[in-house]
């Protein structure tokens, strides 16, 4: 009877250990994807901020080949 005891309560003991272990890799892999997130976040962020600098310099140079002075074409942009 005590043998029976013994090996149920080893089976468990093994059972819980392996949730454990389970949950622990889930854990690592969630920090990971947020790390990998907030790093990722501020690349996006400086890329969106380029093309909007570029596109705003795009607009200024087609607005000066069509004839409008640079200065006003720039302060169209501004303005719009």
């Amino acid at each position: 009877m005590i043998e029976r005891e013994i090996g149920r309560l080893a089976d468990e003991s093994l059972s819980l250990s392996l949730r454990q272990a389970e949950l622990a890799i889930r854990l690592t892999a969630a920090v990971q994807y947020a790390w990998l997130d907030l790093y990722c976040e501020g690349y996006w962020m400086l890329t969106f901020i380029l093309n909007a600098g570029s596109d705003q310099r795009e607009r200024t140079r087609r607005l000066i080949q069509r004839g409008v002075p640079a200065a006003e074409a720039a302060r169209a942009l501004h303005i719009v």
